[in-house]
């Protein structure tokens, strides 16, 4: 059964400024026009699969556009779904219920709040296997609830009293304790990456 007839095509035609469309022309763009819908929807549905969703937005269809080369859809580009209502006195017309906006109202409305600015800062987590004692990693104490899985009750306290140290000492220089130690493997490395390197810089000896 067709889904496109000769009056949503006459439809169709009327609305792009086309008013006297023949009949036979609009028998015979029909069964193209529900080819090309067909073919769009089924595309559309592929990417509502691959997005692992249940329902069929106008994203989909708009990607489904894109990849023929053609004109997204303007105007229908919300998340929700479109709610349709049924015209009155009527049982098989419907229309997208599509609400006005008063632009006083939303001029008058209060702005948001002003976001923060975007910040960052670093620090040790451990050194040579050694943690440095900061407010940013956490202690004996916290470690040891970790590990008996009773830290999350804790959490939301520690958070509050390390930002008030964080706060307290905003300007203070937060020194590691640990020191940069090379263990004994490690310069015995590095003395023997250091000979080889000296002996590749000395210059050839003459031959006699």
């Amino acid at each position: 059964m067709s889904i496109v007839n000769r009056d949503a095509i006459r439809v169709i035609a009327e609305s792009v400024g086309i008013a006297a469309l023949k009949d036979e022309v609009a028998d015979a763009l029909a069964p193209d026009v529900e080819y090309r819908l067909r073919e769009v929807v089924s595309e559309a549905l592929k990417f509502m699969r691959h997005g692992r969703r249940d329902m069929l937005t106008t994203s989909d269809i708009n990607y489904a556009l894109r990849l023929r080369s053609c004109e997204p859809l303007y105007g229908f580009a919300a998340g929700d779904a479109p709610r349709f209502c049924r015209a009155v006195g009527t049982s098989d017309v419907y229309f997208v219920d599509d609400p006005e906006l008063n632009l006083a109202d939303l001029i008058a409305a209060p702005l948001p709040a002003v976001p923060l600015e975007p910040s960052f800062s670093t620090h040790w987590l451990a050194i040579n296997g050694v943690q440095p004692s900061v407010p940013q990693n956490p202690n004996e104490e916290e470690v040891a609830l970790m590990s008996s899985g009773t830290y999350s009750t804790l959490s939301g306290k520690r958070k509050r009293e390390a930002e008030e140290e964080e706060e307290a000492e905003a300007e203070a220089e937060v020194i590691p304790l640990a020191k940069h130690v090379l263990s004994q493997e490690e310069r015995a490395w590095l003395e023997r990456v250091f000979s080889v390197i000296r002996q590749s810089a000395r210059p050839p000896e003459p031959s006699a």
